[in-house]
């Protein structure tokens, strides 16, 4: 492998690790998240994800996240407000005021 190709690499693979800090944290975060239940569904912590309220496209962090399940992630992606509300009854606004509650629960335990 040519020089000028390993600092390419090396380069791609500091972006992935500074981009996963900004948009995740770290491993232990995730796992943290993924240990709460879902905010909508309030079930035990099998299936939760990592949910960013503000999209990573938009600049949104680790500070955005909020745990829910991969049902109500889905639908929350990919549904409309009034659809998701009547479906879930909670509104995607009420969910995404509760990202720094999450925050504070991270940084209280670490």
């Amino acid at each position: 492998m040519s020089r000028q190709k390993r600092v390419v690499r090396k380069k791609k693979q500091l972006r992935r690790v500074q981009r996963f800090a900004k948009q995740f944290h770290s491993q232990e975060r995730v796992r943290f998240i993924k240990a709460l239940p879902c905010e909508v569904k309030k079930l035990p912590s099998a299936g939760v994800q990592n949910a960013h309220m503000k999209s990573r496209g938009a600049g949104g962090t680790y500070k955005d996240i909020v745990p829910l399940g991969w049902e109500v992630h889905l639908d929350f992606d990919a549904m409309g407000e009034v659809e998701f509300e009547r479906r879930w009854g909670r509104s995607k606004a009420s969910i995404r005021d509760r990202a720094p509650h999450y925050q504070r629960l991270w940084e209280e335990q670490a």
